[in-house]
């Protein structure tokens, strides 16, 4: 039985929280609503961390490590070995076409994990939002496990290498998800 698309929303979206810099703001976001008990307690785990040794363990696996980053949380880096490549500037480009621009890579796990949440919510009202999920969501999904291992790996924490495997979960949902859309309304295939 595959979730609703509610549920997979707010699990990217805590997906999001859960790969993105943990600051101040950050640790005042509430866990989405919707969430399950797992994604709840798994945020509320890690907020329970120091916040100096988790964001130490934030930028050494993510930001910046000599001689190399662990865990370059970028899909462009795992599809074609470079920050900033062309399915960077694709996804960006579909974005756009909902009015957003982000400050941080448009392909950066957190970022596409909360848009992917956003079109999640609103992809049964028409076929070309159903199309630009499931374009997100194949996205995501050919780069994901890549970084997923990596984290395992390098975590030294262990609470990253928790949202690495609630990850996995979340991107598959989110796979079957999309494709929920493309059959639920036979007038969007």
């Amino acid at each position: 039985m595959r979730a609703n698309p509610s549920t997979i929303a707010a699990d990217l979206r805590c997906l999001s929280l859960l790969f993105s810099y943990p600051d101040a703001g950050w640790a005042l976001q509430p866990a989405p609503a919707a969430s399950g008990v797992r994604a709840a307690a798994l945020l509320a785990r890690m907020r329970a961390v120091d916040s100096i040794v988790l964001q130490s363990e934030y930028v050494r696996l993510y930001i910046n490590a000599m001689p190399t980053l662990p865990c370059p949380p970028y899909g462009s880096v795992h599809l074609e070995g470079s920050v900033m490549g062309r399915t960077t500037v694709e996804v960006a480009a579909c974005y756009r076409k909902y009015g957003l621009v982000c400050e941080e890579a448009a392909d950066h796990i957190a970022v596409e994990c909360e848009f992917l949440a956003l079109l999640h919510r609103c992809a049964d009202r028409d076929a070309e939002t159903a199309a630009d999920c499931r374009l997100l969501a194949d996205h995501l999904q050919s780069w994901a496990d890549t970084f997923f291992d990596l984290v395992d790996r390098h975590d030294t924490l262990g609470i990253y290498r928790e949202a690495a495997a609630f990850g996995r979960s979340v991107v598959a949902a989110a796979g079957g998800g999309a494709d929920r859309f493309e059959t639920a309304d036979p007038s969007l295939q």
